[in-house]
C-alpha cells in the first residue's frame, strides 16, 4: 500500500495540498501521528482515507452525520448553559461559572470540548468530544499544569494514558480497556510513535512524508520503503546542506531509502558534492 505521513492534517497549507495530489495519483491512505478529535470531520471535508495513530491503538470508529449539541455536556443537575450572543457558552452552578464550552469550527452547535473549572478559577479538567460526539479524552490539571491526557475507544473506555512532567509527556501506556491491565508502556511519545508506525505498516508498503521532524522519525523502526518528498529548501540559511538531509545521503540515516526534489533542489545537492545516489528529481 502508498501512505502519505503527515503530523496532522492542515487544509489549505501547500504541502497538505501536494499531499492530497499524492494520494489522488497513488491511490494512497493518509497516516497522522496528532491525536486529533475532529479527524473524521477532516478526512469527510478533504476527501481523503485516513488512519490516526492514536485511533487506530483506541481501535476507536467513527458514526457518520452525528455530533453532540452543545447542551448534551455532563453537568450538575440543576447547572444552566447559557449560548451568549458572541457565541461563548458558559456552564453556571447557583451563579457560579463553573465551565466553559468550545464549538469546531465552522459549526453551530458541535460541541468541542467542555473546559471546567476550579473553584479558585484554576482548570479542573477538559472533556473532549470526537466529531461524531463521542468521548474523545479527558485532559486533568493540576495548579494550571496539564498533568495527564486519557485517551478513550468508542465506548469511553479508557486505552492510552499521555503523563506529563514540567509540559513534557514523559511516559505513555496502553491499557487493556476492560481489565485495565498496562499492556505496553514507553519512556516518551517519540518511542510510542516509533513503535506503533512500525506496526502499522510492512515492508511492502510505500510511506512519503514532506519534512524531516516527527514524520521522519516515526519511522526509525519502519520495515518500508521510506521516501522524504522535501517540503522545504534542500540548503539552511547558510547555504548548506540541510542537516538531517546530509545524514540521509551519507546513509547514516539509513531508514529512509529515497529522498524527491524539484529541479532546483536537484541542482543544489549536485553542487554540494553529496552522494546522489538516493535523490530523484520531481519535475
Amino acid at each position: 500500500m502508498n501512505y502519505e505521513l503527515v503530523n496532522n492534517i492542515t487544509p489549505g497549507s501547500d504541502v497538505w495540498e501536494k499531499v492530497k495530489q499524492n494520494v489522488a495519483k497513488d491511490d494512497a491512505t493518509v497516516i497522522t501521528l496528532t491525536a486529533a478529535p475532529r479527524f473524521f470531520g477532516l478526512l469527510q471535508d478533504e476527501g481523503v482515507k485516513g488512519i490516526n495513530v492514536l485511533d487506530h491503538v483506541t481501535k476507536r470508529s467513527y458514526v457518520p452525520d452525528q455530533y453532540r449539541f452543545f447542551n448534551d455536556v455532563p453537568v450538575p443537575t440543576w447547572a444552566k448553559i447559557d449560548m451568549n450572543q458572541d457565541g461563548s457558552i458558559l456552564v453556571s452552578d447557583q451563579g457560579d461559572v463553573i465551565a466553559r464550552e468550545y464549538l469546531f469550527g465552522n459549526t453551530r452547535r458541535a460541541v468541542q470540548d467542555v473546559r471546567y473549572n476550579n473553584p479558585d478559577g484554576t482548570l479542573d479538567y477538559i472533556e473532549e468530544y470526537a466529531f461524531d460526539g463521542t468521548v474523545f479524552s479527558n485532559l486533568f490539571y493540576d495548579d494550571n499544569q496539564l498533568q495527564e491526557i486519557v485517551f478513550y475507544n468508542s465506548d469511553v473506555q479508557p486505552v492510552v494514558r499521555y503523563y506529563f512532567y514540567e509540559g513534557v509527556i514523559n511516559f505513555v501506556t496502553i491499557e487493556d480497556p476492560k481489565t485495565h491491565a498496562v499492556l505496553k508502556d514507553y519512556e516518551n511519545l517519540d518511542a510510542f510513535l516509533v513503535d506503533q508506525v512500525a506496526q502499522l505498516v510492512t515492508e511492502d508498503d510505500t510511506v512519503v512524508f514532506h519534512y524531516m521532524g516527527v514524520e521522519m522519525n516515526s519511522l526509525r523502526e519502519a520495515k518500508s520503503h521510506n521516501v522524504l518528498e522535501m517540503a522545504e529548501s534542500v540548503l539552511d540559511e547558510n547555504g548548506n546542506v540541510r542537516g538531517n538531509l546530509d545524514l540521509i545521503l551519507q546513509g547514516q540515516l539509513d531508514y529512509i531509502d529515497e529522498v524527491r526534489v524539484d529541479s532546483q533542489g536537484y541542482h543544489d545537492l549536485e553542487q554540494s558534492g553529496v552522494p546522489m545516489d538516493r535523490v530523484v528529481e520531481v519535475k
